[in-house]
């Protein structure tokens, strides 16, 4: 006979997979989830209404099947809770509050932390709380989305400024009393890609900003490496001996292919220091012979660098998350064109993100929804894009 453990093992494990069945297939009957995920009808009748009881879940109505009883259908009450994600940029920190569905969603900017940043991050996080909507479980999870690496939800390195507290995260937790998740920004936004609007198994995201960094889904799974260190793709080197980086070494990828590093480039060339991104692309649409060697410069170093992912990871889909390929149409066309190795060319979809630090952010929501309704996984986008 079963152990009282083991059977609240399996009901634990069985409720997660309904519910994750239902947020994916919504709207669906009790006698679909049964046929669907092989459970008893008596089964799912239960779970479902525990979810029902907490207001995960809600009834929507009948579905009119022409004959004998009408099925009730279910969908995930996404309004039971909310999330706050904050992207902690170079020069600016920005947060979301949305619902559990990523909807509903407000934003709001602030500076950059100063030199106390968990008591700036207290306030910029109590005012954005201040406007969350009445609703049954308040904010149920706050994430962090840093330009470094992270392990086990501890600050390890963050190169382009200085956030002076690995325990940041738990602090934060001890001051509001609700969960916090301190995550890559780079690994936030390819779960916030693949949640909400690429249903990719395996799927790279490549944010190209003050630095380079790459989120990695594989398997329908984030993958961080051993202590966080995988998707670091902005410090490989390209260059030995090249330029030095705040890594510690000297070449690497970012010093040469980053927004910043690009626009360094073109400012150099016009000898105009307050040039920025957006005067950069402008240019280029002009067919300014320097903002056309900067680009130029881009789409190499991004072709040398989706050559190397596709060798290593063989993903479905590349997404480049960068102001200039968010701003110059054509330019992943571009980018792809330009790669060497014909023969992995047409192996993968490369894409612009039109989201852009939106991703981020809803990858911070996607990971404090999972934690919250005890979920593996989280999929709001229904369709695969081709």
């Amino acid at each position: 006979m079963p152990s009282l453990g083991n059977q609240e093992y399996i009901r634990d494990m069985n409720s997660r997979i309904v519910l994750e069945q239902i947020i994916r297939q919504e709207p669906v009957s009790r006698a679909e989830l049964s046929k669907t995920l092989g459970l008893t009808k008596a089964t799912i009748s239960s779970i479902v209404q525990s979810f029902i009881d907490q207001e995960y879940v809600t009834e929507i109505g009948s579905l009119n099947t022409g004959k004998g009883r009408k099925p009730i259908l279910l969908k995930f009450n996404g309004d039971c809770g909310y999330t706050l994600s904050l992207y902690i940029n170079v020069d600016s920190t920005v947060i979301l509050l949305c619902n559990l569905r990523g909807e509903k969603q407000q934003f709001f900017s602030y500076p950059a932390p100063g030199a106390d940043p968990e008591a700036d991050l207290c306030q910029y996080i109590a005012h954005a709380a201040s406007h969350c909507p009445d609703c049954p479980y308040g904010i149920v999870g706050i994430t962090l989305g840093i330009l470094g690496i992270v392990h086990q939800n501890r600050i390890q390195f963050t190169p382009y400024y200085d956030l002076n507290s690995p325990q940041l995260g738990q602090k934060l937790q001890d001051h509001f009393h609700i969960p916090v998740y301190v995550e890559n920004e780079s690994n936030l936004s390819a779960l916030g890609e693949r949640t909400f609007f690429h249903n990719h198994p395996s799927l790279i995201n490549l944010n190209i900003h003050s630095g380079i960094g790459m989120g990695i889904i594989l398997d329908n799974r984030l993958y961080t490496g051993q202590r966080g260190y995988a998707g670091e793709f902005g410090h490989t080197i390209i260059q030995p001996g090249g330029k030095p980086c705040p890594c510690g070494n000297r070449g690497c990828i970012e010093q040469y292919a980053s927004a910043r590093a690009i626009v360094d480039m073109y400012r150099e060339a016009i000898k105009n220091p307050s040039a920025d991104a957006s005067d950069l692309c402008r240019a280029y649409e002009d067919n300014d012979p320097q903002a056309q060697n900067c680009i130029h410069a881009f789409i190499k170093y991004m072709a040398i660098a989706l050559n190397n992912i596709l060798n290593i990871f063989n993903p479905d889909m590349i997404i480049i998350n960068s102001i200039f390929t968010e701003k110059i149409p054509g330019l992943t066309r571009e980018i792809s064109l330009h790669m060497s190795n014909t023969f992995n060319r047409d192996c993968c979809f490369v894409a612009a993100s039109h989201s852009q630090e939106t991703s981020i952010l809803l990858g911070g929501a996607c990971l404090g929804a999972k934690n919250f309704l005890k979920v593996s996984d989280l999929q709001f986008c229904n369709t695969s894009v081709h």
